[in-house]
């Protein structure tokens, strides 16, 4: 497909442009650039040349995309390309202006005049282009909003560590007296579970793989491997969540971590805060959000009532695993204060200067 996209391009750009064909081999091989650059450059560099490479390919995405549908009322190639330059500044700035969901969760398993407060995120995708802009993201909210708890519901990892111990460092000195608590992702094990994993908890996180922890004596959480760990061969615990869940005391909170958003039937009512990420929110509107909706209602972004009872929130996430573009999908991170009292939950957006 993407060697389609280069093509598509040169047919399209008509004219005496000797360097064109190099130009766009460079371009069709520059993932190879990113693996390469992040093993061995220093991440300044790496970031250079990871970067300039993704953002070649989501401009290339939009040029395509915008190009198909324009050429039938416009002949000029340079429209689609100059509309898809301008997007991809745009999607590009959007990345760095997360939004903070705050939520309000009522529920009787939480002891009168007492609030848990969890900072929520989720795929960082730290790696050789997202880095310490991210983390200070993080950072900020940690030192505004001071969470009891924080989360992290995998692809915290996307990339070689060996020299990013900055970021492993700066992870380390965030505070929360209820700890810090991770799950992996799908791309934990496409980057190396032992490395991820030995970041993470370096970082200061524990990692939960198929098992349950209390953390209070009303508040319990569980945290599930992602089911890619089949294709390395390299599962922990059980995968289905109604495994865990059912051997759980039902009159204790019981908070579940999961990458992806996907609830099995036989564990709804079961648990009552479910955090995900994963899907990113579709990245790119209206396209990704239309394909999320197609796929299943629960991979679609933000907070979700369940039945019988319990909630779910799916985060758009607060990196990219690709071309660092979004389109108004911004990335963000989530409070989320759990208080004594009747069923029911308030939400609230906003930005995280705010």
């Amino acid at each position: 497909m993407y060697f389609l996209w280069h093509l598509y391009l040169y047919r399209r750009i008509k004219g005496n442009y000797p360097y064109l064909p190099l130009l766009l081999i460079l371009g069709f091989i520059s993932p190879l650039f990113i693996r390469i650059s992040d093993l061995y450059l220093p991440p300044s560099l790496a970031f250079i040349i990871s970067f300039a490479a993704l953002f070649w390919m989501g401009f290339l995405f939009y040029f395509v995309v915008l190009d198909l549908i324009l050429r039938f009322f416009l002949k000029s190639v340079f429209f689609s390309l100059s509309l898809a330059l301008v997007l991809s500044l745009y999607s590009y700035v959007e990345t760095l202006h997360p939004e903070l969901i705050h939520v309000i969760l009522y529920s009787p398993k939480i002891p009168p005049a007492t609030t848990i407060k969890i900072l929520h995120f989720s795929d960082v995708h730290l790696g050789p282009v997202m880095g310490m802009d991210k983390v200070r993201f993080i950072e900020k909210a940690v030192q505004k909003y001071k969470p009891d708890l924080i989360i992290s519901t995998g692809d915290f990892v996307d990339g070689n560590m060996k020299n990013k111990a900055f970021l492993q460092e700066a992870l380390s000195r965030l505070e929360a007296p209820l700890g810090k608590y991770a799950v992996v992702g799908n791309h934990e094990y496409y980057r190396g579970i032992e490395k991820s994993i030995e970041f993470t908890t370096q970082a200061g996180f524990q990692v939960l793989r198929g098992e349950s922890k209390e953390i209070l004596p009303f508040l319990l959480m569980v945290g599930l491997d992602d089911d890619d760990c089949k294709y390395f061969m390299a599962c922990k615990g059980p995968l289905k969540e109604s495994l865990l869940l059912r051997t759980l005391p039902s009159d204790k909170f019981i908070l579940l971590l999961k990458h992806k958003p996907r609830i099995e039937p036989e564990a709804l009512g079961f648990f009552d805060l479910m955090l995900s990420g994963h899907t990113h929110g579709g990245l790119y509107y209206p396209i990704g959000k239309w394909l999320l909706k197609a796929l299943s209602k629960f991979e679609y972004p933000g907070w979700h009532s369940l039945v019988p009872q319990g909630y779910l929130f799916v985060s758009k996430g607060l990196g990219t695993g690709g071309p660092p573009m979004r389109l108004f999908s911004p990335p963000d991170l989530a409070l989320i204060e759990i208080r004594a009292g009747q069923r029911a939950y308030q939400l609230f957006r906003q930005g995280l200067g705010d």
